[in-house]
């Protein structure tokens, strides 16, 4: 590709959450064949700019809190901020709708190319005003938004936009079947202790309440198991997280359940469980399960939004509604009494991540994606 066009991804969080773990993968595959076209945009401050500081990657910082603020001037500082740091004829990728509906109204003063990337799964009315004002390619996470996407261009005219499914990927260096009996150890777990994990953000909607709930009715069947919840609340007033400790002490299972907050140590944490729950109402495709799959670690989660498409419910893991507890409960307690089962499931989970959803091949396909646009032929 003669005289490529600076290509800048946009990070949207100052975690750095499954978008912000895809951008700097598309990033680095970029950099690799055309080191000097390519470029990270992150938000000031946070741990998403110091990861760019310590692996030396290419990076410049905008305000998000200005580009998200609710004060008009903020919000208009915040875009010009980012306008004046845009290639003059590139290719911003922006990993968010939320950071793209707010960039909106100066993008059509620039010659930039936008891609807007979807890593989940929105409502129609969401998906009709994110689209309002369509960018020139939208890449989605699973194969199953494509068509809501469509509906939602098509009913503003704006249909010719291409949509393309490039399905997540993880990985496979870094998270990969771990000593699990040395994890164990370092954890402290209990021999006669499974380890249940829950990798996701304290919200409503990721299920934590059902995996409590399932903990509780498998203790009561006998079992044995601690629940670790690993991830913070987002918002501010903590709400939700006094209801989880709440539901914990109602149900005396402070000795099994651990809130371990934010971590860094995911690849560790999953060498010592033996599950991996994931009860969610709202998802796109989640990285959590794709971790869990690479590590061998059997995923139990809800029918979701695009998780259907890489798990086979009895072949690379269990499909369980939402909120059934008991329906966790249950599942739970037959691979604790079936372990045959459960290293069948992790096995057959691990060769489709490691040979279908792989990094490489991931930011080979965002590759082929891009070709949908002018000069990327």
């Amino acid at each position: 590709m003669a005289g490529m066009p600076m290509i800048q991804q946009m990070l949207v969080s100052p975690r750095i959450g499954g978008g912000e773990k895809l951008g700097i993968e598309i990033h680095r595959y970029f950099t690799s064949r055309w080191p000097e076209s390519t470029q990270l945009l992150t938000p000031a401050g946070g741990d998403t700019e110091n990861f760019a500081v310590a692996e030396r990657l290419a990076f410049r910082t905008y305000r998000l809190d200005w580009l998200l603020s609710r004060n008009p001037l903020l919000a208009v500082l915040g875009c010009l901020s980012v306008l004046a740091k845009l290639p003059r004829n590139g290719v911003l990728h922006i990993h968010s709708p939320f950071v793209y509906r707010a960039l909106r109204p100066v993008l059509g003063l620039t010659k930039v190319t936008v891609i807007l990337h979807l890593h989940l799964d929105y409502s129609a009315e969401d998906l009709r005003w994110t689209l309002w004002r369509a960018p020139d390619l939208v890449i989605v996470c699973a194969a199953f938004m494509k068509s809501r996407v469509t509906e939602a261009l098509e009913s503003n005219r704006t249909a010719a936009t291409p949509v393309v499914p490039v399905i997540n990927a993880v990985d496979t260096v870094r998270f990969a079947p771990g000593d699990k009996p040395a994890a164990r150890r370092k954890f402290d777990v209990p021999a006669q202790d499974a380890v249940l994990l829950m990798t996701a953000n304290l919200a409503p909607h990721k299920g934590q309440e059902t995996a409590i709930k399932a903990l509780d009715l498998l203790t009561r069947q006998g079992g044995s198991a601690q629940l670790w919840l690993v991830g913070e609340e987002r918002d501010r007033d903590g709400l939700y997280t006094r209801r989880l400790h709440e539901l914990v002490a109602s149900l005396a299972l402070q000795s099994r359940v651990k809130f371990l907050g934010f971590r860094n140590d995911i690849p560790e944490l999953l060498h010592a469980a033996d599950y991996l729950l994931l009860p969610s109402t709202q998802e796109g495709l989640p990285l959590a399960i794709l971790e869990a799959q690479a590590s061998k670690v059997v995923v139990l989660a809800a029918p979701t939004a695009g998780i259907p498409e890489i798990i086979e419910h009895g072949r690379t893991g269990f499909l369980v509604a939402a909120d059934d507890a008991a329906g966790y409960a249950t599942a739970l307690q037959n691979l604790l009494n079936d372990r045959g089962l459960a290293e069948r499931v992790a096995s057959s989970a691990f060769e489709q991540v490691t040979t279908h959803y792989t990094m490489p091949r991931y930011c080979s396909n965002v590759a082929h994606a891009y070709q949908q646009l002018p000069g990327f032929h």
